[in-house]
């Protein structure tokens, strides 16, 4: 009855991880579109696709401590009907400024749904099925993040864009609704009434430790690295390589939907040979698929080796999860997790228009020698981290 009831909460949990991201990478795949439509500069629309990291980096830390003062539930129904209101938004009142206000708000949803829904995960899995528990959660996200774009591709040749905000919208309110009736993984010690006696900054003081610092210097080249190359996959393949937009965005979303099997083989691998071997072989391929992506001739090719980095890069979701899980305890994992993704919104904000820049006086190839540098940047990082 009790691993009835687990499988059951991980189940809901996954499919709210993929509804909350099936708007996340919408803004890169429509950043060929945009520019065309409104008459953008790469700089420009690279600053638009920061302004959103800027309301993630400044809600990452109170969204931790809430999630773990107040519980999941809320947060997570709360993040789910962000993502409605931005879709309705998106699809009523489709000009450039409600553009920008929309992508923060889906970005503004992720920030709040995350460190609830992954402190839940962790709090529900049994010790030998934690990395598995988190990969089966992040393969969800990972269907979502896929979902979007693939969607958006196969709508452009009979509908406008924002019509792929309006597909989305019904489950995701279902959903939403619903978080409010499901109790996932909330605090089984203590409770709420024990952390709210506590200061609200108590939490911070349980996850700022020395080896989670590292584990987040690691985090911020990482998320630079990935970010490098999502944020212009499409542009670069419309652009170098004369695909249209339709085809780009299919080919977009169809890495993280190859990636599926590979998030819950990341946390497979992670389980069996420990996350230090695990972390050095995948970096080490992602470098290898990477560089030849580069040097690749043919438009095949190039798609041949994205969907090899993607399906490798996707590994490592549930072993760097899973590291929070082992470094910070139970109490304060809300926020330990909020803390994961300020290098991911920091770089967010600063990594697309430093490449906006590098772009315009280079060209667009120069996204894989600095991808590449960051992941050995990772992987020299990873050698030197201690975690027990």
């Amino acid at each position: 009855m009790v691993k009835g009831k687990f499988q059951l909460k991980l189940l809901f949990l996954c499919t709210s991880h993929t509804l909350l991201h099936v708007y996340t990478n919408l803004p890169l795949a429509l950043l060929p579109i945009l520019i065309g439509e409104y008459g953008l500069s790469i700089l420009l629309a690279s600053i638009i696709v920061s302004i959103p990291r800027v309301f993630s980096l400044v809600f990452s830390v109170p969204s931790g401590l809430i999630a773990d003062r107040w519980g999941h539930n809320k947060l997570i129904s709360f993040s789910l009907f962000l993502q409605v209101l931005a879709a309705s938004l998106i699809f009523l009142f489709p000009n450039v400024e409600i553009v920008v206000l929309c992508f923060s708000l889906t970005a503004l949803a992720s920030t709040f749904y995350h460190p609830p829904a992954l402190s839940a995960t962790s709090n529900i899995s049994p010790s030998d099925f934690l990395s598995r528990g988190l990969g089966f959660h992040g393969a969800s996200g990972t269907l979502g993040i896929s979902l979007g774009p693939i969607t958006l591709g196969l709508i452009l040749n009979w509908l406008e864009w924002r019509y792929v905000y309006l597909i989305w919208i019904v489950p995701i309110f279902v959903i939403a609704v619903t978080a409010f009736f499901v109790n996932v993984g909330e605090h089984p010690h203590g409770g709420h009434d024990e952390r709210k006696k506590e200061g609200l900054t108590t939490p911070l003081k349980d996850v700022l430790s020395l080896t989670f610092l590292s584990f987040l210097l690691l985090m911020l080249f990482r998320s630079a690295a990935g970010g490098t190359i999502s944020t212009y996959l499409t542009t670069y393949l419309t652009e170098s390589k004369g695909l249209g937009a339709s085809l780009a965005s299919i080919i977009f979303g169809l890495s993280p939907l190859i990636g599926l099997t590979s998030v819950i083989m990341g946390g497979y691998v992670g389980d069996r040979l420990g996350w230090k071997k695990s972390l050095t072989l995948i970096f080490s391929t992602v470098i290898i698929a990477l560089f030849f992506m580069f040097v690749s001739i043919s438009t095949m090719q190039t798609v041949l080796f994205y969907f090899v980095y993607g399906f490798f890069n996707i590994m490592t979701m549930p072993i760097t999860t899973s590291l929070v899980a082992k470094i910070i305890p139970q109490k304060s994992r809300g926020t330990a997790y909020s803390l994961q993704f300020i290098p991911m919104s920091v770089v967010g904000i600063v990594m697309p228009i430093i490449l906006g820049i590098l772009i315009n006086l280079l060209e667009i190839w120069i996204i894989f020698p600095i991808a590449i540098v960051f992941f050995i940047i990772v992987l020299i990082l990873t050698q030197n981290l201690r975690i027990q």
